[in-house]
């Protein structure tokens, strides 16, 4: 086995326990979801599938504490001494937390589909499918879930890298630190829009792309200051 596949398997492990409870916390909320709508109806229990939806801050929040617990477990000497690039130190767990966010969302948006079809069937028993106007097809119900969560995702991720990094160098006033990192970022995401548009980013490739390579920059500029600036 690699040392890059053992190190992934090893991050894996370490949030096992967070990755249990939400995943459990949302095969619960398919199976609840799914079993209401199997008679066809609208049921308030539906507005549960926007609900693993909004676990990207809780990613985000995974990744820091897992990079940043190496150093309140004291582990850190350890970690960093690994005979792997420190980019990829910080890569695995990155990684590790993408494949529990992953499995939240193919198990949520199928749910979303099913409860879509399911519902679409019964209305459409009355009315003809071109007279229910929020009908779409699966493969876009797909595409424009995956550019919301994954846009979302990549672009928290991207922040918490950088917020880890930062933490792990400064010594005091590392919650302001955090905060503002997020804060900034989230500023200038929006605050370069406009001259990505002007550049057709978010005209011909999307603006869910745009936000993606933003979180993209912020991973960026958080392995630089790992790579360069943090000590055991």
């Amino acid at each position: 086995m690699s040392p890059h596949l053992s190190l992934y398997l090893k991050e894996l492990k370490g949030i096992r326990l967070v990755s249990a409870v939400l995943i459990v916390a949302t095969v619960a909320i398919v199976i609840v979801v799914v079993s209401d709508a199997s008679d066809g109806g609208v049921h308030g229990s539906m507005l549960l599938v926007f609900l693993p939806y909004l676990s990207p801050p809780v990613l985000a929040g995974l990744l820091i504490h897992s990079i940043t617990q190496e150093w309140s477990g004291n582990t850190q000497h350890q970690w960093l001494a690994l005979p792997v690039p420190r980019a990829t130190l910080l890569l695995t767990k990155l990684a590790a937390v993408l494949t529990l966010g992953a499995a939240i969302f193919v198990l949520n948006t199928f749910a979303v589909q099913m409860v879509h079809e399911q519902v679409l069937d019964t209305i459409q028993e009355f009315q003809s499918p071109s007279s229910v106007p929020w009908a779409i097809d699966t493969n876009d119900l797909w595409a424009v879930a995956t550019s919301i969560f994954g846009s979302t995702t990549l672009l928290l991720l991207g922040l918490a890298l950088a917020a880890a990094s930062l933490k792990t160098i400064v010594t005091r006033f590392r919650g302001l630190v955090t905060v503002s990192v997020f804060l900034g970022g989230m500023w200038m995401t929006g605050r370069l829009a406009p001259l990505a548009h002007g550049r057709d980013l978010t005209g011909a490739l999307d603006g869910y792309l745009y936000v993606a390579l933003m979180g993209a920059a912020f991973g960026a500029v958080g392995i630089y200051l790992f790579d360069r600036y943090v000590d055991a």
